[in-house]
């Protein structure tokens, strides 16, 4: 293999801007885009076998977007539904001294003793979750050649909001 030829196996590819701008979850603006150019600029002229790894992670990432993308019954199974009914805790129904006589549910209220919750939570153990699992392990390390992006991640806060980090 000559020098030359090792040297454009390592350019990035036309659409290589695109890939790391979703695999990363970055927005597609103006300045967001420039900052994609400088970091692939970046690993190109420092590093150009890095190149290469970023887009064999950029591959293995968009392989896993069309997993999750195709779907199927196993991937269903990512979110759990757990529903309860019943006494309060600390209710005396729940100790098993409700009212047992009809004339005594006029003066006593049951429906105040008791509680409905819904608890709607990711499996751990579905095929979805550890796809994205290591679907987010590869980003991490897409960033680790493209340091120059990490500001421009989107971290997702405690409240449920969004917030640009910029570093």
């Amino acid at each position: 293999m000559t020098l030359s030829t090792s040297l454009s196996a390592s350019n990035w590819q036309p659409n290589d801007q695109e890939l790391i701008r979703s695999a990363l979850g970055l927005l597609a603006t103006v300045p967001c885009l420039d900052a994609i150019s400088r970091a692939m600029a970046d690993l190109e002229q420092q590093h150009p076998p890095g190149v290469l790894q970023a887009r064999r992670l950029l591959d293995a990432i968009g392989q896993i977007d069309l997993q999750l993308l195709a779907g199927g019954p196993e991937f269903e199974q990512a979110v759990q539904k757990q529903s309860f009914s019943g006494p309060l805790a600390t209710s005396s129904a729940a100790a098993g001294e409700a009212p047992l006589q009809k004339a005594d549910v006029i003066a006593y209220d049951t429906t105040l003793l008791r509680t409905e919750s819904e608890k709607v939570f990711a499996n751990p153990a579905s095929t979805a979750a550890a796809y994205l699992l290591q679907r987010r392990r590869w980003s991490d390390q897409l960033l680790l050649l493209l340091p120059g992006l990490r500001g421009w991640v989107v971290v997702a806060q405690g409240n449920g909001t969004t917030a640009m980090e910029r570093g």
